[in-house]
């Protein structure tokens, strides 16, 4: 009778959503404190949450949860009521920003413009802690840099918890037009139990891939307004260096900087504003993820951080990435002007760099070099939504230093012809000047394609994708030419030609099982360069398998045709000039948060691969895990460890191990202290090398990074940052670990809104 009543009401609910679509207009501020006790929310707009859309879509929700929703002009408010049977088992934590995932969440997504190509999202768990992320539709990407300024408070009740939100209207651009207007908006909670489930506030239909395209639209927001059209936020760095030479033990040498930097933010209109940056400091104030560098012949890839670049780094997006910005290492000056009037978007950046650092591609590998040159840098973005199903974008990218210079132009389609079909097309074109010392910084066959006083290519893509109820089907084609370069994008091949078709589908249980889905996913590859000489045909495919404890089990295997390194490295052949080994070999993954206050996953490859340091086939060994453990709402540690070894015929060739470890106390959402030591230990069996590739290379090399860091975030430009690193390091020369670099650091930053 329980569960009947519930239905019923979640039905009335549903019916009165049905009704009126209408966000109410109440012109009166709350106390944001977490608890639902002033009169205005009984006039509040109550939606239900109750249509489950993860893992499968089928069902409606065993728990109750609902949201009242109103509008001042100024504040999008939300208040949330999250029932649960069991309180005890909710999980959460004070957790820094973007770092909310796994807990107990509610949150909502919205397209101001109603057009179903962008959505602003905006999570909280049960105690409060922020999430913010910007979906765009139109290419599939999610990025989580993007920081607003909005709040959030949670409670944990004897019924479940609630969570209260404000969200300034200011913050999301929306159109300057006069009335009412609609947005498209999704309800969402996540629940993580045995099986974690999504739940909304729409009847989401996984055969329709675009979930923003199925959110509903919402009437109101009439008299919305920027108030605070103005942010200025005035920033001190200071630090102290020391360094010295490792060898031999020098004496240590000291440096001290204090800078003074600018950020702007203004709000020129309800959709279009600029940033500008002046003296920043666009260092690193928290560690990246360590990444285990070892066999790899392509650059890695980091995420960037930095608040100037992060913000609306949506309007940039395109299939290819284009716009990397971690390129730019030290830039004074900065300016971005993004904006969406009707159906028109577009983005534009300026940016100075007191050095010049790009990407050189190949086929086989790749190689970064940096230029001691200042150089000018620009990025500029602009699409056009001609229909509901049809986009058109347009990008240019341009780099000039001393005697170097990288221009790139590209036009780009999106068409969604059905529900379930969607094509995407780009095509790019670049010219480059290369300076006549740009070789000597290079290796490998990055020598020869960056010996020519000038380059000039063409490149094409191509995605067509079918989906259908749980599952999908794709085929994608890639064309880079030999001379393509995207130096301000992250883009590490070229004289690339790459063709896959693959898909997936996944099986759901009728009825409540100890499994929650069973997914097959399959593809095939082949790549040739431009002269058609074959570099890798592959296949690979995985089973995997969805079930308690949150847990996920994938086998896979792949088996693939590769070319070696290039034996003469100044002839860019392949055929006679590069060996083909066959690589094959199978994976193992899995995870699982067995208790709340915990997550466990481990990754498994093992199988025949390439050395590159030998340029012969090895016994591959790589494991990847991580653990995270929360030993209360504070205290939280996570440990993430990187191992990698190959033999050949038994002997050890390489034994790399990199573990990354994260001790956090969480004071509150806003402050915490965070320990961060990284140990990277790479040892090399030299005996088992070949002569040539054991020149000038070390038995054992390793290094610890350490960091603590104390952090003080009312907001993402109003910030305190105390810390102190050191850099440690030994290698067959030294018997010990020995620093050769640290460094004092503080940086507080306020905004101001005007």
């Amino acid at each position: 009778m329980q569960q009947a009543r519930l239905t019923v009401m979640l039905g009335l609910l549903s019916l009165s959503v049905l009704a009126d679509e209408t966000i109410p207009h109440l012109n009166q501020p709350i106390e944001l404190d977490g608890w639902f006790d002033e009169a205005i929310w009984q006039q509040a707009k109550t939606i239900a949450i109750y249509h489950i859309t993860e893992p499968s879509d089928q069902g409606e929700a065993e728990v109750q949860t609902s949201v009242r929703v109103f509008e001042n002009g100024e504040y999008l408010y939300l208040a949330f009521d999250a029932k649960d049977p069991n309180p005890q088992h909710i999980r959460a934590a004070y957790r820094k920003r973007d770092n909310i995932w796994g807990d107990d969440i509610v949150g909502v997504k919205i397209d101001t413009y109603g057009n179903h190509r962008l959505a602003y999202q905006f999570f909280a768990n049960a105690l409060g802690s922020q999430a913010d992320v910007i979906e765009n539709a139109v290419t599939g990407d999610e990025s989580s840099g993007w920081d607003g300024h909005w709040q959030a408070v949670g409670h944990i009740t004897e019924q479940g918890y609630q969570v209260e939100v404000a969200i300034p209207l200011h913050i999301m651009n929306f159109p300057n037009i006069q009335g009412p207007k609609q947005w498209a908006m999704e309800f969402v909670r996540f629940w993580p139990r045995d099986q974690e489930q999504r739940i909304s506030s729409v009847d989401i239909s996984h055969a329709n891939e675009c979930w923003v395209c199925q959110m509903p639209l919402y009437t109101g927001f009439a008299d919305i307004r920027s108030t605070q059209s103005l942010v200025l936020a005035p920033a001190l760095v200071s630090s102290i260096e020391d360094s010295r030479d490792r060898s031999t033990n020098s004496a240590w040498q000291r440096q001290r900087q204090q800078q003074l930097g600018l950020d702007l933010k203004w709000s020129i209109s309800e959709d279009v504003t600029l940033n500008a940056t002046l003296n920043p400091d666009f260092s690193q104030v928290e560690a990246d993820s360590a990444q285990l560098a070892v066999n790899e012949s392509f650059n890695l890839f980091f995420d960037e951080k930095r608040p100037f670049f992060t913000e609306n780094a949506d309007y940039f997006t395109s299939p290819w990435d284009l716009v990397h910005t971690r390129n730019l290492l030290a830039p004074s000056l900065g300016v971005k002007v993004t904006g969406r009037v009707a159906e028109h978007t577009f983005g534009l950046f300026v940016a100075d760099d007191d050095s010049t650092s790009f990407i050189v591609p190949g086929n086989l590998g790749s190689a970064s070099a940096t230029l001691a040159e200042k150089s000018k840098n620009l990025a500029a973005r602009y699409a056009h939504n001609l229909t509901k199903q049809l986009t058109l974008g347009a990008m240019t990218t341009y780099r000039q230093a001393d005697d170097y210079a990288n221009r790139l132009g590209a036009l780009d389609l999106n068409y969604r012809f059905t529900e379930q079909d969607t094509l995407t097309l780009l095509v790019a074109h670049s010219e480059t000047d290369n300076p006549a010392q740009l070789s000597s910084l290079l290796w490998d066959e990055t020598v020869v394609r960056a010996s020519q006083p000038a380059q000039s290519d063409h490149a094409w893509y191509l995605h067509y994708e079918h989906s259908f109820q749980n599952g999908n089907v794709f085929i994608e084609h890639e064309n880079i030419g030999e001379d393509f370069r995207a130096d301000l994008g992250f883009m590490p091949q070229a004289d690339w030609k790459r063709s896959v078709v693959g898909g997936g589908h996944s099986l759901y249980p009728q009825q409540p099982s100890w499994w929650s889905a069973l997914h097959f996913y399959l593809d095939w590859d082949i790549t040739h360069n431009q002269a058609n000489e074959l570099l890798e045909r592959e296949w690979e495919g995985s089973i995997g398998l969805d079930s308690l404890w949150d847990s996920a089990i994938e086998l896979g295997f792949f088996r693939r045709e590769r070319a070696g390194p290039r034996t003469n490295h100044n002839l860019l052949t392949i055929t006679g000039n590069a060996g083909r080994f066959d690589e094959k070999g199978l994976t193992f993954f899995i995870e699982a948060s067995p208790l709340s206050s915990t997550y466990l996953s481990v990754y498994v490859e093992k199988g025949d691969e390439l050395d590159l340091y030998n340029n012969r086939l090895s016994d591959l060994l790589y494991m990847e895990s991580e653990a995270k453990v929360a030993f209360n709402r504070n205290l939280q540690l996570q440990v993430r460890n990187e191992y990698t070894r190959l033999k050949d015929q038994g002997n050890d060739v390489l034994d790399a191990n990199l573990t990354d470890l994260r001790l956090t106390y969480q004071f509150s959402s806003h402050s915490a202290l965070r320990l961060t030591m990284i140990l990277d230990d790479t040892h090399l069996g030299l005996a088992h090398f070949n002569p040539v590739a054991r020149e000038g290379l070390y038995r054992r090399e390793q290094g610890l990074s350490s960091q603590l860091l104390y952090s003080y975030e009312v907001n993402p430009q109003t910030v305190f940052f105390l810390g102190y690193s050191e850099y440690a390091s030994q290698n067959d020369e030294l018997l010990s670990l020995r620093a050769d670099r640290r460094t004092a650091f503080m940086k507080m930053s306020y905004a101001w809104f005007i």
